[in-house]
């Protein structure tokens, strides 16, 4: 989660990997080597949400989630977040 000054914002837990289990909401379930979006709430953070099967891929792509994630919350109109004071 990053602050609309694109400050990391520490919610005191670290990044978690999971285990295959049956996934009953399908939008979040992914075969794929990596899958990755930004997501602005309703509190004006931006969250970055990465997941994936690939360790390697997901990694990368945690660091470009972030990044985006950082300047989607300094840049809110750059990403249609023009509502957002």
């Amino acid at each position: 989660m990053f602050l609309p000054s694109g400050e990391q914002l520490n919610i005191g837990r670290d990044e978690q990997w999971s285990v295959p289990a049956w996934e009953f909401e399908t939008d979040l379930y992914t075969d794929l080597p990596v899958r990755w979006h930004t997501t602005r709430r309703p509190g004006q953070e931006v969250e970055a949400q990465v997941r994936g099967i690939d360790n390697d891929a997901v990694a990368a792509a945690f660091v470009e989630a972030c990044a985006q994630a950082v300047d989607r919350a300094r840049n809110p109109g750059k990403y249609g977040d023009s509502d957002v004071s």
